[in-house]
């Protein structure tokens, strides 16, 4: 019959090690009894021996037996020798000289002997008279050669602490083991462990707890992986989706020039008689719909170029205040500020890393903006704070401003507030896009937000020349 649930791995380990330590015991008891039964054995017969050969001794000498006798009769009824005999004969005439205890019979047989603990004869050197000594079976020397009781309660209290300490060791063996087994289980069938392993605190725990620590590196790195894995997939997702959205934006603002132009030049081709005046206004609103989809191509060209070549853009040390200044000269003396005020407060010595073209192209959109959409009479652009690596400038105008729920959309491609008036005042919908991913581009940073006094304020950042 198999048992559903076999034993555990500290009681299998636990009974082999007991029967071994019992059997050790067992082995090293049953040697020092039988040492222990054997020494005394040899005492009382080299006891008995010695009587034996002190009688004979005394023959030889001429010494009287009888005080000699009267001693070892009372010494032995004291002792474990209580009940040994002792008989001398004089062979010659198979006289019978002394007797201890019941006579012992001369030329005793092998059968005779067989029945005593102790048996031995001795004869005198001159042959004349011979001393028997035997010693049997009594109840006293059964008693003195059995083994000590103390020492039964000495075996049950070793075995008992071997078992005791052998419960203890297997017992932490067997709970690593079992926290192991628990541990390969939830790791086989689960993939995050929320318990706790607390193992002993021995080789085999520290082992084991390396195991634990392995695994959860293990695992926690190929959750990592999967994050990151799944970041990745979002951002070539996200990218694949803003391209997407890109060309089809691109398809849209495109075809409104396109169509408008078309419309001109077939308008003017179909009618060859058409006046001059109406040719010629035909003419201008076509050259002006060419110059919007120029521009917005231009706009396509840089915001591709800054997708595509984020951390590659080329940059040199720029004076930012020569910059700005050669930017508001152009705008001022070619009258593209609407005749809004335009006036900057940068330091002379305000050196940057940057890129010239993208950094002009920067400044002149957030211009073309306010004049285009703000309604106001003054833009202005200063610096406001710096510390060891970036220095921080404001940029705003006194116009409108926008509603609050337009300003988290403003950089968004294409994104309009009022895309009726943005199309007529020519806007792409991509110069906001182009100023944040220039900023960027360079490490900075771009917030923009409704001035308490009207007007966006434009706070950007640019990295100081190392």
């Amino acid at each position: 019959m198999v048992l559903k649930k076999p034993f555990s791995y500290q009681w299998r380990l636990f009974f082999p090690l007991v029967a071994l330590l019992w059997f050790t015991i067992a082995a090293m008891v049953t040697f020092q009894y039988r040492r222990e039964k054997t020494y005394r054995s040899e005492t009382v017969k080299n006891q008995l021996e010695f009587v034996t050969q002190r009688v004979v001794y005394a023959y030889e000498h001429n010494a009287n037996l009888e005080p000699f006798m009267d001693f070892i009769n009372e010494y032995f009824k004291q002792s474990v020798y209580n009940g040994a005999r002792i008989s001398v004969y004089n062979i010659t005439t198979n006289e019978l000289i002394y007797s201890l205890g019941e006579p012992i019979k001369l030329n005793k047989t092998e059968a005779d002997k067989r029945p005593n603990f102790f048996y031995s004869e001795q004869l005198c050197k001159n042959g004349e008279v011979i001393v028997y000594t035997a010693m049997p079976y009594t109840m006293s020397l059964t008693e003195a050669l059995a083994p000590d009781s103390t020492m039964w309660v000495t075996i049950i209290l070793l075995a008992l602490f071997v078992t005791i300490i052998a419960f203890i060791s297997t017992f932490y063996i067997g709970k690593t083991v079992k926290l192991l087994r628990n541990f390969a289980k939830q790791a086989a069938t689960e993939k995050h462990l929320d318990a706790t392993f607390e193992f002993p605190k021995d080789e085999l725990g520290e082992v084991s707890q390396q195991i634990v620590n392995l695994f959860n590196s293990k695992t926690k790195a190929i959750e990592e992986s999967e994050k990151e894995h799944k970041v990745a997939l979002a951002a070539i997702e996200e990218k694949s989706r803003m391209k997407r959205e890109l060309t089809n934006n691109i398809n849209h603002e495109i075809k409104t020039p396109v169509g408008i132009i078309k419309g001109y030049v077939d308008t003017i081709a179909d009618d060859p008689e058409m006046p001059d005046g109406t040719r010629n206004h035909f003419i201008s609103k076509t050259q002006e719909q060419i110059t919007r989809l120029c521009n917005l191509l231009n706009d396509i060209s840089t915001i591709t170029r800054l997708n595509e070549t984020t951390a590659a853009i080329p940059t040199e040390k720029l004076n930012f205040h020569d910059l700005v200044y050669t930017i508001v000269n152009d705008v001022i003396e070619s009258g593209s500020n609407n005749d809004m005020e335009l006036t900057f407060d940068i330091p002379l010595d305000c050196i940057i890393d940057g890129n010239s073209s993208l950094l002009n192209s920067t400044i002149s959109n957030l211009i073309k903006n306010s004049v285009a959409y703000s309604r106001g009479t003054l833009m202005r652009l200063k610096l406001v704070a710096e510390d060891d690596d970036f220095y921080t400038f404001k940029y705003y105008d006194n116009g409108t401003g926008v509603e609050e729920e337009h300003i988290p959309h403003l950089f968004d491609r294409f994104y309009r507030v009022d895309a009726g008036r943005s199309r007529k005042a020519g806007g792409t919908g991509l110069g906001l896009p182009i100023v944040k991913n220039t900023i960027l581009t360079h490490g900075g940073k771009i917030t923009v937000r409704n001035r308490p006094k009207g007007g966006l304020e434009f706070t950007f950042s640019l990295p100081k020349s190392k």
